[in-house]
C-alpha cells in the first residue's frame, strides 16, 4: 500500500520548530493526525540554509535540499515554515506548504466538518512574504491571497483586513539591521491592532517569532495550527500557548 493511500507524509519542521516554535510543530502534528495523516518528522534532516546560504553560494542550498529530499524518500513532503518552503523549492526540491496542503488536499469543507468548537474571534491573517514570493513559487495569489482566511473562516474565526498582512516581518534583517527589523515587526502588529483584530495568525516559524518577540506585546500572536487544533477539540493545555513571549488570554480560545 502506498504512502498516498495510507496518509503517511514527511514533515520538515525547520530549525526554529525545534527551539522557540515547538508549539507550531506539536499542533501541526496534532492537526494532521486528526485529519487522518501520519506525519514522519524529518528530525535528521539539516537546516535548509535559510536566506544566508544562498547569499554565500547557491550550490550550498542545492546540496542541503538534496539531503532533505533523500530523507523524505518517496513521501509527500510538507513544511509549516515559509522560509523552508521557499528555500527548498528554489534549491531544486519539491515541498508543499502546510497551509496549501490543508486548503487544497484536505479541503475547507472537510475541515469545517471536523470542527467541534467554533472559534468566535477576529483574526489578522498574516502571510508575510516568503510563501508568496517569488511569484512562480507562490502558494496563492501573491497580491490577494485567501487560503489562510478560508481556513480561519472554516473554524469560525473572522478574518480582518489590515494593510501589513503581506509585508515582511523583518526576520531576514534581524542580524544585519536589527533596529529596522524590530520596527517592521511592530508595524505589522500595530496595523492588525488598528484593524480591530483580537489576535494575529501566522503561518511561518520566523514570522511568529518576530511578531511574538519583537512586536511590542499588544496582541497575541498565534500559529494557525493552534487555532485549528483547538477548533478540532484539542484542550487548551495542549496548544503550547504558555511558551509564547506575548501572553495569550485563556478566554481567547
Amino acid at each position: 500500500m502506498s504512502d498516498e493511500t495510507t496518509g503517511v507524509v514527511a514533515y520538515y519542521p525547520g530549525c526554529s520548530a525545534k527551539t522557540t516554535e515547538k508549539a507550531y510543530l506539536r499542533t501541526a502534528i496534532s492537526v494532521l493526525r486528526k485529519l487522518g495523516f501520519e506525519p514522519v518528522i524529518l528530525d535528521r534532516a539539516p537546516c535548509c540554509g535559510t536566506l544566508e546560504a544562498e547569499l554565500v553560494d547557491v550550490n550550498i542550498v542545492r546540496g542541503l535540499t538534496d539531503i532533505i529530499m533523500r530523507e523524505a524518500g518517496q513521501k509527500r513532503l510538507i513544511t509549516g515554515c515559509s522560509g523552508c518552503y521557499s528555500n527548498i523549492n528554489r534549491g531544486g526540491g519539491s515541498i508543499d506548504h502546510l497551509v496549501k496542503f490543508l486548503h487544497d488536499e484536505v479541503g475547507v469543507e472537510e475541515l469545517r466538518k471536523r470542527v467541534v468548537r467554533s472559534l468566535d474571534l477576529k483574526v489578522a491573517t498574516y502571510y508575510g512574504c516568503q510563501a508568496l514570493r517569488p511569484r512562480d513559487l507562490a502558494i496563492d495569489d501573491p497580491e490577494d491571497p485567501h487560503m489562510l482566511e478560508d481556513l480561519m473562516e472554516a473554524i469560525g474565526a473572522k478574518p480582518v483586513d489590515f494593510s501589513m498582512r503581506l509585508k515582511c516581518c523583518g526576520g531576514p534583517l534581524t542580524l544585519r539591521k536589527p533596529n529596522v527589523a524590530v520596527e517592521m515587526a511592530r508595524s505589522v502588529v500595530e496595523s492588525a491592532k488598528e484593524a480591530g483584530a483580537d489576535a494575529i495568525v501566522t503561518m511561518c516559524n520566523l514570522c511568529h517569532f518576530m511578531l511574538d518577540f519583537y512586536g511590542g506585546g499588544s496582541l497575541p500572536i498565534l500559529h494557525f495550527t493552534q487555532l485549528i487544533a483547538r477548533a478540532m477539540g484539542s484542550p487548551f493545555k495542549d496548544l503550547g500557548l504558555e511558551e509564547h513571549f506575548t501572553p495569550v488570554p485563556r478566554n481567547l480560545l
